[in-house]
């Protein structure tokens, strides 16, 4: 195979280069352009991607906080169970002595045999290790006896009518922490709770 040799002129030469170089200069624009455009595009993109891990990083540490947060939340509530069982537990002991009392001193009186019944179910309650369950079981205890009751037991306003018949500064806080020797049956007829 032999290949035709032909002779271009100067000026067909500058022609054709001018209209390849005008060709390829157009598609390097087109290129050029097409990169820019991706470039903007990309910068558009790299600042949205900051954006979305900056909400990200916020967003994990909103769950963090929030996490300790509940785990405080019920580390808090668990030591307030165990506090109310120790003040329960508290109580018990100090009136145990005075129950005992009036079981041997009243023993055929309806509301000193209750109260004897009601120490008898706090050792029960005590001995359990769910504070918790225990605080439900003596409530449910209380709402039994209430429900027996045509009237419903409100001590605090019993307390509050009380001290407002009874003071004149109003209310001893000394006087209730250290109420010193009390006699139950006095102390309920004076509330209203017994008739006399």
């Amino acid at each position: 195979m032999e290949l035709n040799k032909r002779k271009f002129a100067k000026k067909e030469v500058e022609i054709l280069l001018d209209k390849n170089s005008a060709y390829y200069e157009d598609k390097l624009f087109e290129q050029k352009s097409r990169i820019s455009d991706l470039a903007e595009e990309n910068k558009k993109l790299s600042a949205e991607l900051d954006n979305l891990k900056a909400k990200q990083s916020q967003i994990e540490n909103a769950l963090i906080k929030a996490e300790k947060q509940a785990l405080n939340t019920i580390e808090k509530a668990n030591v307030q169970y165990s506090l109310t069982v120790e003040k329960l537990k508290n109580f018990y002991s100090r009136w145990n002595g005075y129950f005992t009392e009036l079981k041997n001193k009243y023993p055929m009186y309806p509301a000193v045999t209750e109260s004897a019944e009601l120490v008898e179910n706090l050792k029960s309650l005590f001995k359990t290790k769910n504070p918790q369950r225990a605080v439900e079981k003596l409530d449910s205890k209380f709402s039994k006896r209430q429900g027996n009751n045509t009237q419903i037991f409100d001590p605090k306003s019993k307390i509050n009518d009380y001290i407002a018949a009874t003071s004149d500064s109003g209310f001893n806080l000394d006087e209730v922490l250290n109420p010193g020797k009390l006699e139950l049956e006095d102390l309920c007829k004076e509330l209203g709770l017994i008739e006399e």
